[in-house]
């Protein structure tokens, strides 16, 4: 075990990963090669990973899967099924086959395109088996932006953990993870480019997960990337969604941040309750808004404005 931490920042997955931990340079660089590994195999922009194989078969044939494919979708049809279905997989439909999000011909889809692509969402019609998926109607498509960050985030700290590390962060594009020490990190304002304010974790595990719309969108942010199911149209309810909760399943986390973007405050509160997470939402006219953050083991929430 090393004494003092070391650091390693990377792009990968479209995004930044920043890995602080006690641990050997050689073992930040195996983390590092986990991020990738992911990215090779799941990535729907590259036309010969694993996921682009699924999608393409899809209405045809299954495709036989090895037991981490087998384990990262049971756990995407999970967060699916305990989101009630506002996180769904399968809305590639929609974010790649009409909006294109992440092309280079990414474009606001119209409607016709959208009541066509939506019908082809649902998790419901993914038949998986022991070493093998199928996407029962063609032109279906997985997507995991609302979720692989995290899964990632989770594998990435496992592998630390078992590699002696007593204290880490880990931050893969906004799915944060830390343990074994304070660290602070920084809550971003939607509305501008500074930060909102900043959470000081504890030595406690904690999993923080944001989402906005300030993250990928066409044009203007009331074309973003993070589409409702049942309108195939883009979420305008909040600018920011955070969602936080004790420990390390910050996989579920990211999928959830998702899933709430698309719901009414009351719903938040009563889904966060359930799940037992704690969110901090800032919706489109600056409000913010805190649901069941008494439990967490945080040293402190401190934001600019309040």
């Amino acid at each position: 075990m090393a004494l003092f931490e070391k650091a390693l920042e990377a792009n990968i997955m479209s995004t930044k990963l920043l890995i602080r931990a006690n641990v050997s340079k050689s073992v930040l660089l195996q983390a590092y090669g986990l991020a990738k590994e992911f990215e090779d195999r799941y990535s729907a922009y590259k036309k010969e990973s694993f996921l682009s194989q699924i999608n393409a078969s899809s209405g045809l044939e299954k495709r036989e899967c090895n037991d981490e494919d087998i384990a990262l979708f049971q756990r995407c049809i999970e967060a699916s099924r305990l989101s009630d279905g506002e996180f769904d997989i399968t809305m590639g439909a929609l974010s790649h086959g009409a909006y294109h999000f992440g092309f280079s011909n990414q474009e606001v889809a119209t409607k016709k395109m959208i009541d066509k692509q939506k019908e082809l969402v649902d998790y419901r019609f993914i038949e998986l088996s022991e070493n093998s998926i199928f996407l029962a109607k063609k032109g279906m498509r997985l997507d995991l932006g609302g979720i692989g960050k995290g899964y990632v985030a989770k594998k990435i700290v496992s592998f630390l953990k078992q590699n002696g590390a007593t204290k880490s962060l880990v931050n893969v594009g906004g799915e944060i993870v830390s343990f074994g020490k304070s660290y602070t990190i920084a809550l971003r304002d939607p509305f501008s480019e500074g930060n909102l304010g900043y959470i000081k974790t504890s030595k406690e595990p904690i999993s923080i997960s944001t989402s906005g719309d300030y993250e990928r969108f066409i044009k203007t942010k009331e074309n973003n990337h993070i589409l409702n199911k049942k309108s195939g149209e883009s979420s305008n309810i909040y600018s920011s969604m955070t969602v936080i909760q004790n420990g390390f399943n910050i996989d579920m986390l990211d999928a959830f941040a998702t899933a709430m973007f698309n719901k009414d405050l009351a719903y938040v509160s009563s889904f966060s309750k359930r799940l037992n997470f704690s969110t901090i939402s800032i919706d489109k006219g600056s409000n913010i808004s805190f649901n069941n953050c008494r439990d967490l083991k945080l040293d402190s929430i401190n934001l600019n404005n309040l």
